[in-house]
């Protein structure tokens, strides 16, 4: 069984291995269907060196590169544009996050929440108690030192 299209205008795109490993697949030799899948998606350049070729070969292999590459072409520029768009983005939000990091904090005001911690801590005498979390507090917000007075 062999895997046939009507005829059309543009050329059948689906190489004779591939369609020999599918009808090995279809003839339920899975051994010999998963060997002629390999063969077929194997690279054909994959042992080819480039030194060992002759003119002509060396003429072959690079028109056959340059049309790879041609076809590739809009898909790569594709990828580079939107990789572009990315770091444009990126750079973008990278100078808001620094800019907004960078601004000034807004002064010290004595909050009408109530008693802190540390006046709580001296209304039970627990005075060492108080004063090791003010110099805590006043070493991780230097900004508000003495805002509560």
């Amino acid at each position: 069984m062999t895997l046939e299209r009507p005829t059309t205008i543009s050329p059948d795109i689906v190489q004779q291995s591939t369609r020999d490993a599918v009808d090995e697949l279809y003839a339920g030799d899975t051994v010999a269907a998963f060997r002629a899948i390999d063969q077929a998606c194997a690279d054909p350049t994959e042992h080819v060196r480039e030194w060992e070729l002759t003119d002509e070969q060396r003429q072959v292999y690079e028109a056959g590169f340059m049309v790879g590459f041609q076809m590739a072409a809009p898909a790569l520029v594709a990828e580079v544009l939107e990789l572009r768009a990315r770091l444009e983005q990126a750079e973008h939000d990278a100078d808001r996050y620094y800019a907004e990091m960078s601004r000034r904090p807004a002064p010290a005001e004595p909050s009408a929440s109530g008693p802190t911690f540390a006046e709580i801590s001296r209304a039970r005498g627990e005075d060492d108690r108080a004063a090791r979390h003010e110099a805590t507090m006043d070493r991780m917000f230097p900004q508000y030192v003495g805002a509560r007075a």
